[in-house]
């Protein structure tokens, strides 16, 4: 549970509960439980003792009313469908696609494993610092830079 203000207008009536927008420079109010995780909310009362007379001074100047410090209701947890992108919600709804397009990926791009020797693990773990950036190379990419210069070594001949 937390505490949270209470927007009320000048005849008394309650309004919603109060948000920020706009780095807090725009005081709103809002009375629907999904977005009530927006709002300025405080575990203790205590807490929101402390902050209750700068925003209800910004909300009289605002709309002439009064903030009250209330128990929020709970704040109800959005669905996780709500919260995906487009991308997310075709893929949600085309998984045998994903999966044949993943099948596909895998043929043409297989992985391959190797345990390579100690004494090869020793070599490649120095050859691993020889990059001008001065970052290490993941073992993908030193593999990678190895297997070409051997590829180049061998179309020249050696």
């Amino acid at each position: 549970m937390y505490y949270g203000f209470r927007c009320y207008n000048q005849e008394g009536k309650p309004m919603g509960w109060l948000y920020t927008a706009h780095q807090e420079s725009e005081l709103n109010c809002i009375d629907n439980p999904i977005y009530f995780d927006w709002c300025k909310r405080w575990k203790t009362e205590q807490g929101a003792k402390k902050n209750f007379d700068y925003y209800h001074q910004r909300w009289q100047l605002k709309s002439g009313g009064y903030l009250q410090i209330e128990l929020m209701p709970e704040i109800v947890e959005q669905k996780e469908t709500q919260n995906r992108t487009s991308q997310q919600k075709w893929d949600a709804k085309h998984p045998y696609i994903i999966k044949q397009s993943k099948v596909k990926y895998d043929k043409n791009n297989p992985v391959w494993s190797f345990r390579p020797t100690s004494e090869l693990r020793d070599w490649l773990e120095k050859e691993r610092w020889n990059t001008e950036e001065g970052k290490p190379e993941t073992n993908a990419q030193l593999v990678i830079r190895k297997l070409n210069k051997l590829k180049q070594l061998e179309s020249q001949g050696y």
